[in-house]
């Protein structure tokens, strides 16, 4: 069985490589600046329940509470939940890159907005440069497939 690696496969791959690594740092730097203004609503907003149920009679307090809570949830914004965490900032920062945006999370600060811009100005490019190097690489082989019904790649 032949192996061979040419110089556009390690393009292919190296690209592809810098692309899991430019998803990986940005989605830190994201979580870096969405989780912490998303930590400074909760905890606004568990003060703000803690003050309204404050003066509540005991007995009454458990009861108030569940509606305050369903009120949460039926009026949650995708910000208010735990979603700044980095698997789900990853595939934020894949929806970015190949302009899918499905807009399920988004950043809410300017920070968040301006780098999601330099992000999305430097990776959209970056993400199809990838897949052009990815589908010249396969091209040559698909060719070979068709006109001689076996692939080359694995020794056929």
């Amino acid at each position: 069985m032949k192996c061979s690696i040419n110089g556009k496969a390690i393009a292919a791959f190296a690209t592809f490589c810098t692309v899991l690594v430019y998803l990986a740092v940005g989605a830190a730097i994201f979580q870096a600046i969405e989780e912490s203004h998303e930590n400074e609503q909760r905890k606004n907003y568990e003060e703000e329940l803690h003050d309204l149920l404050q003066d509540v009679d005991k007995e009454f307090h458990d009861e108030l509470k569940a509606p305050c809570h369903m009120v949460e949830v039926l009026q949650a914004t995708p910000n208010v939940t735990n979603t700044w965490t980095f698997a789900p900032t990853v595939i934020f920062c894949l929806t970015v890159v190949t302009t899918i945006g499905y807009g399920y999370m988004y950043p809410v600060t300017d920070e968040g907005r301006g780098f999601c811009i330099f992000f999305a100005l430097i990776g959209i490019p970056l993400s199809c440069v990838s897949s052009r190097l990815r589908a010249t690489h396969c091209q040559p082989h698909q060719m070979d497939y068709e006109e001689t019904g076996t692939d080359p790649r694995f020794g056929g």
